[in-house]
């Protein structure tokens, strides 16, 4: 049978309109691995969200949750392995997806985990969140945003473009983006164990930190203002978008560095 065009544009048009009412596809999968000590947590994925929660239990539950994707064959693979205390999950789109479904595409990894533990995060086009860990944190992705919240020790995280935020007590803190503001507040018992590094090349930084930090502060802004709300010993020449001195007597290194954007540097 044959239908006039009016008639099969209105038919595809409800055709359409039904599939946006259709539940969108769900799929979970899940692991836990158990640990005889601190755990060492590796992920790398293409382009998922990424979120560690901590608890009690001696072990770590990993589950892959996706929405309009399935996962298994032509679909999101897990590749996943187990080495002692150290766990490695990848997570691989499929190379070919098309899907007239409306609505987003989105993948969470979802880890909890002992609350001493290291972890190597890597996502090309996803957020990483992670709350309440003591460790070493490596984290990198391509296009999200990064938000650290209680953390405590090692902070190294990088995105290209998105904002980083991060609060916790800090031995080492290497935070930069490419295009995002940078905000930080280290709490009581921070310290530079390293030198400190915060960059971005579009975005402000603000930096809380305690009141006895002992640092040699370096704040240069290529097009913007510094703010300091601390007691900072200067020598030189002071200029309006670049300072150098010694805060509680000096230490190691504080480095500020912002292309477009003012640097606040406060007691918290």
């Amino acid at each position: 049978m044959k239908y006039p065009a009016m008639k099969r544009a209105s038919l595809v048009i409800l055709a359409l309109s039904l599939i946006a009412v259709l539940p969108a596809r769900a799929d979970e999968w899940s692991k836990t691995y158990q640990l005889t000590g601190k755990p060492d947590l590796h992920i790398e994925t293409s382009d998922a969200n990424i979120r560690v929660t901590t608890w009690e239990q001696n072990s770590i539950e990993a589950k892959v949750v996706t929405t309009r994707y399935k996962i298994g064959e032509g679909g999101i693979h897990v590749e996943e392995h187990q080495t002692g205390n150290s766990v490695q999950i990848d997570v691989h789109y499929p190379h070919h997806v098309f899907s007239i479904d409306f609505g987003s595409n989105r993948v969470d990894i979802i880890i909890q985990m002992p609350r001493e533990g290291n972890v190597n995060l890597r996502t090309g086009d996803g957020k990483i969140d992670i709350a309440g860990l003591k460790g070493a944190m490596d984290l990198h992705t391509g296009d999200g945003s990064e938000n650290l919240d209680n953390v405590d020790g090692k902070l190294r995280a990088s995105t290209g473009d998105g904002h980083i935020k991060a609060s916790g007590r800090f031995d080492e803190l290497e935070l930069k983006t490419g295009d995002g503001s940078v905000e930080v507040r280290a709490g009581a018992g921070s310290s530079l164990n390293a030198g400190w590094r915060l960059e971005t090349g579009d975005g402000s930084v603000s930096l809380e930190v305690p009141g006895d930090l002992a640092a040699d502060v370096d704040l240069h802004t290529s097009d913007g203002h510094i703010d300091l709300d601390m007691p900072v010993t200067t020598s030189g020449k002071i200029r309006q978008n670049e300072i150098q001195g010694k805060l509680n007597g000096g230490g190691n290194l504080l480095m500020i560095r912002t292309g477009d954007g003012s640097i606040h540097l406060r007691k918290a």
